[in-house]
């Protein structure tokens, strides 16, 4: 995820002061007593990842170069020789396997119990994954130039980018790896019929952010740049131009094995990656463009867009470009940051609300129930949802953006 500044406080005071909540005659009013709530966060620091006591404002523990799975139960280090799996509500050292001493090795896919390990991105026609669940290891060797991606829940498909040609790829497709059998093979359509041979889309672009949809255990995938790219569909209607779509999202069910791709129109994809962004709260999935201000509004139950504005036009580009977006939603809003600009939308009209300025750079944005979370420089800013009244700040070193944020029992 990537980290959105804001720095004016436009609509609801006005020209307000920076987070600062206004009273009825428009003056700055001081934020209300609240204590901090409850909670984790989770964050990238230059350290590795930081996993933050809300309650208590510190650093419970720093894990370099770990991985999350994505419902954040489990946390996956890889570190001298050694895989270490730590439960991420408490830090508790469930495993500890030894691995082969690689410098290049890496976690690239986990799900709660199980890890995939792998050699960096790079040419070869073939490829050793190793499974580790459970306390022992698993080797696979497996053609092609293989990178695992996600799993199911249960384990037992392993989603892999296929990339092509194995030797010099510049693109690669997503396939599923039948963990049990030992059998690599297409995805479904999302009427749950097998692809045929020749017909699975292949990728030019890259993939710039992952959400996933706990409730359903979909994977939302953002790709940009994506020119000359033919869908499943297009290649099954004997379609053989690109229909001129540069960004996407990917929708992958996890567990039924089917993959669609909702295409975005123009000119998302266009702008800089990291200007990209995505959210999913409910049934809504938006996707949000810094570069241009341009947000949409998708419904995940038909997979169709459903609305498009641009209140991303108060967030005034710094010259040279936006760096990188972030967005996330809650209680029926959108907030979006970009430099030092955080904007505040109507989730369901996108109607920009409110926009207030941050102190410093963007570095990412959480949201828990009566609190907006906002990165910026090396500081966690707590935020009233609604006014953007300051509630407190807690210190992270070497920040670079927010992850995840869940409530805890008090």
């Amino acid at each position: 995820m990537a980290p959105y500044t804001r720095r004016r406080a436009l609509i609801l005071c006005g020209a307000a002061a920076v987070l600062s909540a206004c009273a009825p005659d428009g003056r700055p009013q001081p934020p209300p007593a609240k204590p901090p709530p409850s909670g984790r966060l989770y964050a990238d620091t230059a350290a590795g990842l930081a996993v933050a006591d809300l309650a208590r404002g510190t650093v419970r523990a720093t894990y370099p170069g770990a991985v999350a799975d994505h419902r954040w139960a489990r946390l996956y280090q890889l570190h001298d020789g050694h895989l270490r799996t730590y439960r991420a509500a408490d830090g508790t050292l469930v495993d500890d396997l030894p691995i082969a001493r690689t410098s290049s090795l890496q976690v690239k896919a986990v799900t709660t119990g199980v890890a995939a390990i792998g050699p960096p991105p790079g040419p070869r026609t073939r490829t050793t994954i190793t499974l580790a669940t459970g306390g022992r290891r698993r080797t696979l060797e497996l053609d092609g130039n293989i990178e695992p991606e996600a799993f199911s829940a249960d384990g037992n498909a392993m989603y892999v980018l296929d990339r092509l040609p194995p030797r010099a790829p510049n693109r690669y497709r997503v396939r599923v790896y039948d963990v049990a059998r030992g059998t690599m093979g297409a995805l479904l359509t999302r009427d749950k019929r097998q692809i045929p041979p020749g017909q699975e889309e292949e990728m030019h672009g890259q993939g710039r952010q992952a959400v996933l949809d706990p409730a359903q255990n979909i994977l939302y995938t953002l790709y940009t740049h994506q020119d000359a790219h033919l869908h499943t569909r297009d290649l099954a209607a004997g379609r053989d131009l690109s229909p001129g779509v540069h960004a996407f999202v990917h929708v992958l069910h996890l567990d039924q094995g089917w993959a669609y791709c909702l295409d975005l129109p123009a000119p998302f994809g266009l702008g800089p990656p990291e200007a990209h962004t995505l959210a999913v709260e409910d049934a809504r999935l938006y996707v949000f463009d810094a570069s241009t201000g341009r947000v949409v509004l998708a419904s995940t139950r038909d997979l169709t867009i459903t609305r498009t504005g641009r209140p991303g036009r108060l967030m005034s580009p710094t010259p040279g470009g936006t760096g990188e977006a972030f967005a996330v939603a809650g209680d029926g809003r959108l907030y979006l940051a970009a430099g030092r600009r955080l904007l505040v939308c109507d989730g369901a009209t996108l109607a920009a609300q409110a926009a207030w300025d941050l102190p410093g750079q963007a570095r990412g944005l959480a949201y828990l129930e009566g609190e907006l979370l906002a990165g910026t420089g090396e500081q966690v800013l707590r935020l009233e949802p609604h006014t953007g009244a300051r509630l407190g700040a807690m210190t992270l070193p070497g920040l670079r953006a927010l992850r995840h944020a869940e409530r805890t029992a008090g």
